[in-house]
């Protein structure tokens, strides 16, 4: 047989080579964090208080968050509540070690916070590190049966009580845009320390509702959703698998370009859902495991089974380049829609004491 020509023999190349110095980088990479986070305590700061969504999806991802990462950490969640998670995330930007070792979890208003309230939320979204969310939020304005409104067109006729904790939660926010652009008789009572307070408010008759999601009323009140004790009134943000077709999406009876562009603003919160996110700067190689764990998480049935079993509601996954394109979105909002936004929510004037 004649040798091939040298033209056509396989020639030997760097590529080869190049590939076993990125695998061999990649290995090296991987064996860092493995060690690095191998007999650790990883935790999670929650800003909330215990009980209700946020505190409680928190919880469930904790529990088995570990489980997907190099070196499965210890992970521990702690509540600090304050200022809708406004404090959590002061603190984790300011003075949390930038090691990946503790991370947020915040309500979903977090965003808008940052830019309604600069003098009040020490933080930029754009440089925290984003690594996941696993439900999206929609908030929907709900009364109970027995209020003497249950429908946009009577709210526009005879006054509600809405009870809420404080205007840089989404659960003051959204109510407060409703009555604005619906013109709607809707009486938000601030300084309640929690939607279950507010609930029990509601039961003794103090409030008539409140602005929440389907899943905390499945958590907080089981059996209310399909018994019709409650009725809801308009929602904000993406549409909920709970959520009766007939309740109207604010950004649909709205009248102009101008105040769909204040919805969408108010809705970021909504898309971003509950994120899971860590300190500015850590190290790049950590935050990539952070963010493939998330990933991984997000497709463990046993994790799954049980995130629905106590939300009572699937998954909803939002991955950490997408929740960070979502921030650098809200973060361009034009100017004078923030300050429309502010005058609808009251922070432009006199503010009474919240909570």
């Amino acid at each position: 047989m004649q040798p091939l020509p040298d033209s056509i023999m396989p020639q030997p190349t760097k590529l080869p080579l190049a590939i076993l110095l990125i695998a061999f980088a990649f290995a090296s990479d991987a064996q860092d964090v493995e060690s690095f986070y191998a007999d650790r305590t990883l935790t999670i700061l929650v800003g909330s208080g215990a009980g209700g969504t946020t505190d409680t999806t928190a919880r469930v991802i904790g529990r088995y968050f570990g489980q997907h990462l190099p070196g499965n950490p210890t992970v521990v969640v702690v509540n600090m509540p304050g200022g809708g998670s406004v404090t959590m995330t002061n603190h984790l930007f300011r003075s949390a070690p930038r090691n990946g070792l503790t991370l947020g979890y915040s309500l979903p208003g977090i965003i808008t916070a940052q830019l309604l309230e600069p003098d009040r939320a020490k933080f930029d979204g754009r440089e925290l590190s984003w690594i996941g969310s696993a439900l999206k939020y929609t908030g929907i304005v709900s009364v109970l049966d027995s209020a003497p409104a249950t429908t946009v067109a009577e709210a526009r006729d005879v006054e509600l009580f809405i009870g809420t904790t404080g205007r840089g939660s989404p659960a003051y926010q959204y109510p407060a845009m409703v009555k604005a652009l619906l013109g709607l008789k809707l009486e938000l009572i601030t300084g309640y320390a929690s939607s279950n307070d507010v609930v029990l408010a509601m039961e003794r008759g103090e409030v008539h509702g409140q602005s929440s999601s389907l899943q905390y009323w499945e958590i907080a009140r089981p059996g209310w959703l399909g018994s019709g004790r409650i009725a809801h009134l308009v929602y904000i943000g993406p549409p909920d698998p709970l959520a009766d077709e007939s309740v109207p999406f604010l950004g649909d009876i709205v009248d102009t370009e101008r105040e769909r562009a204040l919805v969408d603003f108010i809705a970021t919160g909504s898309y971003l859902g509950w994120p899971l996110f860590a300190p500015p700067a850590i190290p790049e190689d950590r935050l990539i495991a952070l963010r493939a764990a998330f990933d991984a998480l997000l497709l463990d049935p046993e994790f799954l089974d049980a995130f629905e079993a106590t939300i009572r509601t699937p998954a909803q996954p939002t991955s950490g380049d997408e929740l960070a394109q979502l921030v650098e979105a809200a973060s361009a909002t034009p100017a004078d829609i923030i300050a429309e936004t502010r005058d609808i929510l009251g922070l432009n004037g006199p503010r009474r004491a919240v909570n």
